[in-house]
């Protein structure tokens, strides 16, 4: 038994180890939070140079599309909801719609059962997508800088590259492992051997 709580333990700390952080963007009189620290800090400079929440948003909105393409995106959608000094509250609903030609059963065979997998990784699981649409309406009526200002940061990491962070390499190795052809090119280890290699790295 103690066995086993001692494993139980070192995993814990191993999935401890491979997702904590320390702050990676700091500023003072405002506050920015992202699963990246190249957005984080994006929005950070743009409220620095006197943008507004909105244009912080906006800007690392795109930024993530760039830096964490498995959820922020510019194929896919969104909410924002929005609350002005005066006590205004407004939402923006830019969720991705179904395209023109999708009906009903779209996911089912002849007998009305789902097909697996048709609605997650297939042609027919694409959506319309809104994140431009929503963030450009979203910077209309509340933004205050220049458009291509809140979207240059991200054209620049877009064009020159950035460092992964351990969570977009391990995503991104496991993506490419579902293919051969990717895997051969790729494919530099598998996530838990990264783990391994960043555990006992850390330790030394």
């Amino acid at each position: 038994m103690r066995k086993l709580l001692n494993r139980i333990l070192i995993i814990l700390l191993l999935l401890n180890l491979a997702y904590s952080k320390y702050p990676d963007a700091v500023g003072l009189n405002g506050m920015v939070v992202s699963s990246n620290k190249y957005a984080s800090q994006i929005g950070i400079d743009v409220l620095q140079d006197e943008g507004n929440a909105i244009d912080a948003a906006v800007a690392v909105g795109f930024a993530l599309a760039v830096v964490h393409p498995s959820a922020g995106n510019l194929g896919g959608g969104g909410f924002m909801v929005i609350r002005l000094s005066d006590g205004t509250v407004n939402t923006i609903d830019f969720r991705e719609t179904a395209p023109r030609k999708a009906f009903a059963n779209m996911y089912l065979d002849d007998s009305l059962n789902i097909i697996p997998g048709l609605s997650w990784n297939t042609a027919l699981a694409s959506g319309v997508p809104g994140t431009v649409s929503g963030l450009s309406l979203a910077h209309r009526k509340y933004g205050k800088l220049a458009w291509y200002d809140l979207i240059k940061p991200s054209i620049k990491l877009a064009k020159h590259g950035f460092r992964l962070d351990r969570t977009n390499f391990i995503y991104l190795n496991k993506f490419f492992m579902k293919f051969q052809e990717n895997n051969r090119i790729f494919v530099l280890c598998s996530p838990n051997i990264f783990l391994f290699i960043l555990f006992f790295r850390k330790r030394v």
